[in-house]
């Protein structure tokens, strides 16, 4: 809280430039009428322009002083702690697949994906059963493995020799963790499977 002197209570209005005399220093007595004294040490230590240059926004981590997503991103990552769990899905930048199919990979990974399910989950008031079958909630595990267009699929890949054989061998686990296990054991094919998704 501003350490206002007693005596009066400064105009809302004020500018820090009526406090700046014509030869570019504090004005004391204008400071002394509405702050206390250690307030009026703090000001003054502050320097002031000897020009009438008008200060200029600029970002103080680019050479050209420009702002830069670039540049926020870095400052960012400065600022997170290194105590935080890595993000296990580090693979999917590795992949051999276009950077869409990537980016919907980091998208299914963090849950992000608008199923009928998750939306339902987040508010909107919407029907949650598979529009194909009608039979289980839509989220991402249905989607993709249990669906019987899903099964369908599946089996179409193997019976064509386009993978040997259904990839996913953990019913209890989530299709996340299953593509992780995949790529975490190097799954010679695990971009066939991400391309089948």
């Amino acid at each position: 809280m501003l350490d206002l002197a007693p005596a009066s209570v400064p105009d809302a209005g004020l500018k820090v430039k009526e406090f700046i005399t014509p030869e570019k220093q504090w004005d004391t007595s204008k400071l002394r009428n509405c702050l206390s004294d250690n307030i009026i040490q703090r000001i003054q230590s502050i320097p002031l322009p000897y020009t009438d240059v008008a200060d200029p926004f600029c970002w103080g981590y680019t050479g050209s002083s420009d702002f830069t997503t670039k540049s926020a991103t870095w400052k960012a990552h400065e600022n997170i702690t290194r105590d935080q769990p890595i993000w296990q899905y580090k693979w999917i930048w590795k992949l051999d697949v276009m950077p869409k199919i990537k980016i919907f990979l980091w998208q299914l990974c963090h849950n992000a994906l608008p199923s009928r399910g998750t939306l339902l989950r987040r508010g909107l008031q919407i029907d949650p059963l598979c529009s194909t079958c009608f039979a289980d909630i839509e989220d991402l595990d249905h989607i993709f493995r249990h669906c019987p267009m899903a099964h369908k699929v599946w089996d179409m890949a193997v019976a064509h020799q386009w993978l040997p054989n259904i990839p996913f061998h953990h019913p209890g686990s989530s299709l996340r963790e299953e593509l992780h296990l995949l790529a975490h054991n190097q799954y010679p094919r695990l971009s066939r499977v991400v391309l089948l998704l």
